[in-house]
């Protein structure tokens, strides 16, 4: 249970430790492939300080929103900007939306859900967001459900025949 209030913020780089905390948590409970921290702290470093990007660099660009206070956070959404390969158009593409399972009596999903939405109206893109997940997926799948439209489904092949 928390006391913290649903309340999304946009991170900085003072939440660097705790944005870690989070989503190693949450790669631990339903990464579907091995952890790359090179590559998870690169984007990390972008999304926190996106004024070290240089003009120049077309790499991800994105967002990450959180609840709670500096060295306490109960819940992250990650977002980047993304395009897929046969149009121009952008959208806003969510990477992981976590909270702590020590705060999940809580309204922060709900939270997140409705700040990536607001996000969307905000920049005019698209939300694509979803549920990987083998925990708890359908009650996510049933919070997804009554907030965004759904547009189709995940499948997950090992090339063994049998699920992650």
């Amino acid at each position: 249970m928390t006391d913290t209030d649903s309340i999304v913020r946009v991170a900085t780089e003072d939440d660097r430790v705790e944005v870690w905390r989070l989503l190693l948590q949450g790669h631990k409970e339903n990464g579907l492939f091995s952890l790359s921290p090179q590559k998870v702290d690169w984007f990390v470093t972008r999304l926190l300080q996106p004024n070290l990007i240089p003009e120049w660099d077309t790499g991800p660009r994105g967002i990450i929103g959180v609840i709670g206070g500096v060295g306490s956070l109960e819940a992250l959404v990650v977002m980047t900007i993304g395009c897929f390969w046969y149009t121009d158009e952008r959208h806003l593409e969510e990477m992981i939306v976590y909270v702590d399972p020590e705060c999940r009596v809580s309204n922060h999903s709900k939270a997140l859900i409705d700040w990536m939405k607001d996000q969307s109206t905000q920049t005019g893109l698209k939300l694509l967001t979803g549920i990987i997940s083998n925990t708890r997926t359908e009650a996510k799948c049933r919070l997804y459900r009554r907030s965004v439209p759904k547009v189709g489904e995940f499948y997950l092949y090992n090339g063994k025949g049998v699920t992650a």
